[in-house]
């Protein structure tokens, strides 16, 4: 059992999509085929009555139109029925002509106690009245007059001939009786040629169900197998590979969804590739200035002194930053991190990050400026927030202009606090807007200047400002500089 399923799961798309169509084919020629042997009476009787009802309308409506035996004849004819009209005042035959053999109006002379009673079933149904017989009934001249209901058999199967009784007023005051005939059997040679039919048009239905099967098959597994090569090729770590848009909706659908995938991972490729080039060239930098001064005042002892010695401390305090932001980037992202939500000064942090930036300023000429109205308090993390100032800050003198400086602006907006930094840089043109928070991003792909953070504060920024359901954001103009901005609810 368990070797059957493992060799059924083997069978392709193609297979399981041909073989659906050939099972629903059968099942419609079975169902047409049974509907065929169970209806084809039944629909047959039900067309011979309506015939034999529209035949009786016909010839009642006109019956004192003029000369009506041509017209009774000519629907006789068409609708394949006998018809018989007594002059019920005289007992009279105004019209006995037959066109259909074995009727039962050629032997009703015999049964008078018939038309008697058929008479008396019209006159109590407002002059109309429809009944079926067993037409072997009458070939076999046994019917027994005197237990006439009883003899009749109620079966459905001997039921094949129906008659339509109308009581007709004549013009001249007469009454008269019309009595129609139809067999509602089908004769065999009509069975035959329908079967005939019924069997070509199976096999043609056959035939052009595999054409289609096939087909479709072919038209659906298709792009699924184009897909599939792809995707192994994808699993393989060839994020290069495009997949073919086309074919059913849905297999359009995923084909985008599968290309928009490997577009993301072949550009967070691209930019992990590039994140740890910079941060080898990060490492780099400070472990050779480490290395040089210690191999140096191993070498020349004399040598060692405060300013050598405050390199090394300066240069293993820039390495504990970068290892630092790497685990902050990996714990935040991951979910790792949590948040400490208390009520705090959102001005005083500011404030102490432009207070310790004072010795940059006067060593480098930087000018930061904290613009104000009051101080305000939000709930949040004040170690947390205090990260998200100083890397925007730092990404701020990073890029800002010639003149090197950087504007905080404190704005109250209703119930909120929007927090922007500004610089006077080059800005960042409007495509790359939406890349400058991702983790492995930098506009210009270098370092402008090393001593100023990892590369990797802005993704710790939103990683930080969605903890906290804030609302951020960027605006930047070319040649003007970029506003990095967020928001938080005031207390």
């Amino acid at each position: 059992m368990k070797k059957f399923k493992r060799k059924s799961a083997d069978f392709s798309i193609k297979f399981h999509i041909f073989s659906t169509m050939m099972v629903l084919t059968i099942m419609m020629l079975v169902l047409i085929w049974g509907l065929q042997g169970m209806f084809l009476n039944s629909v047959f009787k039900i067309a011979k009555e309506s015939d034999l009802k529209r035949a009786s309308n016909l010839i009642t409506d006109n019956f004192n139109s003029g000369n009506v035996t041509p017209l009774i004849s000519q629907v006789s004819i068409e609708y394949d029925i006998c018809a018989k009209v007594i002059n019920l005042d005289t007992g009279s035959d105004f019209y006995d002509k037959h066109f259909l053999n074995d009727c039962i109006l050629h032997k009703i002379s015999n049964y008078d106690f018939l038309i008697q009673s058929w008479y008396d079933e019209a006159i109590a149904n407002d002059g109309e009245y429809t009944v079926v017989l067993p037409r072997e009934k009458f070939r076999d001249f046994n019917y027994n007059v005197d237990n006439y209901e009883g003899d009749v058999p109620n079966n459905e199967e001997s039921e094949n001939c129906v008659i339509s009784v109308r009581i007709i007023e004549g013009e001249d005051g007469q009454e008269y009786m019309l009595i129609l005939n139809a067999s509602i059997e089908p004769m065999h040679s009509t069975t035959r040629a329908i079967r005939i039919i019924l069997l070509f048009v199976s096999l043609i239905f056959c035939v052009i169900s595999i054409i289609i099967s096939y087909a479709l098959s072919r038209v659906l597994s298709k792009p699924i197998e184009k897909i599939t090569s792809s995707a192994k090729e994808f699993g393989a770590g060839d994020y290069k590979v495009r997949f073919e848009e086309n074919g059913p909706n849905e297999i359009i659908q995923l084909a985008k969804a599968l290309n928009k995938a490997a577009i993301s991972l072949d550009n967070s490729d691209k930019l992990q590739k590039e994140l740890i080039a910079n941060i080898s060239h990060d490492l780099r930098t400070p472990l050779t200035m480490i290395s040089g001064y210690s191999e140096f005042m191993r070498d020349f002892p004399e040598e060692v002194t405060s300013e050598n010695m405050q390199v090394i401390i300066d240069e293993t305090a820039r390495l504990n930053s970068l290892v630092n932001d790497l685990l902050d980037v990996s714990k935040l992202q991951s979910g790792e991190q949590i948040v400490k939500m208390e009520k705090i000064s959102l001005t005083k942090i500011i404030l102490d990050t432009v207070n310790r930036y004072s010795k940059l300023n006067s060593h480098n000429d930087y000018k930061i400026i904290f613009d104000y109205k009051e101080e305000v308090f939000v709930l949040a993390d004040e170690t947390r927030m205090l990260q998200v100032i100083y890397n925007l800050v730092n990404n701020a003198i990073n890029y800002t202009g010639a003149d090197k400086t950087v504007t905080i602006r404190q704005d109250m907006l209703d119930d909120t606090v929007r927090i922007s930094v500004i610089d006077t840089g080059e800005g960042i043109s409007e495509e790359h807007l939406p890349l400058v928070w991702d983790r492995y991003y930098k506009v210009d792909k270098v370092h402008k200047r090393a001593i100023l953070g990892t590369g990797l504060g802005l993704s710790i920024v939103k990683s930080i400002l969605l903890l906290h359901h804030s609302r951020f954001g960027v605006s930047s103009e070319l040649g003007k500089g970029s506003t990095f901005w967020f928001e938080l609810k005031k207390l």
